[in-house]
């Protein structure tokens, strides 16, 4: 079983991999069962617990020039400019999903299978949008970037909590861009075909919040509240005090 670290953790706490037990002890992290280790010993992995800042290392990288670029993303982040970040990780998941299109890899497992990055991609993926998820207007050219998230989710089969968090990063941005009504839209139809997230209604919350619009935040509250069906109805909750403001 691969768990990316922004995937939620197996121990059922609805945190996040990474802010759980990814940073448990190896005495406490037992969390390989007898797949996991056939899985790390198919691809050659130095050993299950060989992690450096929370990714693992392969024996093999065929793409050592992009891998380094990611490898020095995760070493020295603290000294690189966010347009580094960014135009970085541009060039590493453009690499990957154009090899990924050429060969006909349309799913993160067959990608992971290639070994071309010491990294597993739902954590790349991940890792990077919440770069763009904290883009300024006036950090980078979030349209440079919405293309990227629609290449990514127009070539690769994503499982439909990955793909919601690449529609939500790019609604997001639309909403930093003043396009609030296409990323509303985009947010409904999303809910209209998979009506099992909250995260969705979440998203109109929060991004019309940001932008002021009080009275469209509390509307999407009161509808996603409704939805007394869905799970982490909590953290939907949570968004009440926007509102006493």
């Amino acid at each position: 079983m691969k768990i990316g670290r922004n995937q939620p953790c197996p121990c059922g706490s609805g945190l996040k991999y990474k802010k759980c037990c990814l940073n448990k002890t190896k005495e406490e992290n037992k969390i390989l069962n007898s797949d996991d280790v056939k899985y790390m010993e198919k691809h050659n992995f130095i050993d299950p617990f060989t992690y450096h800042d929370n990714y693992i290392h392969t024996k093999k990288v065929r793409a050592t020039k992009i891998n380094k670029k990611l490898l020095n993303i995760y070493d020295n982040k603290k000294n690189l400019s966010i347009k580094n970040i960014i135009d970085d990780y541009l060039e590493i998941m453009n690499y990957i999903l154009d090899y990924a299109d050429k060969n006909d890899l349309h799913t993160i497992e067959k990608i992971d299978d290639t070994n071309l990055i010491s990294d597993f991609m739902i954590n790349v993926i991940g890792d990077f949008e919440e770069e763009i998820l904290n883009l300024k207007i006036e950090d980078y050219d979030l349209n440079i970037t919405n293309n990227y998230l629609d290449k990514l989710v127009s070539i690769l089969e994503l499982d439909d909590n990955t793909y919601e968090n690449s529609l939500r990063c790019k609604v997001h941005s639309l909403f930093k861009l003043g396009n609030y009504e296409l990323g509303e839209q985009i947010i409904l139809d999303w809910i209209k075909e998979n009506r099992n997230s909250i995260y969705a209604y979440i998203e109109l919350v929060d991004d019309y919040e940001m932008i002021g619009n009080l009275e469209k935040s509390k509307y999407y509250y009161d509808l996603g509240m409704k939805r007394t069906d869905l799970e982490d109805l909590d953290a939907l909750g949570e968004r009440k005090d926007y509102f006493k403001k």
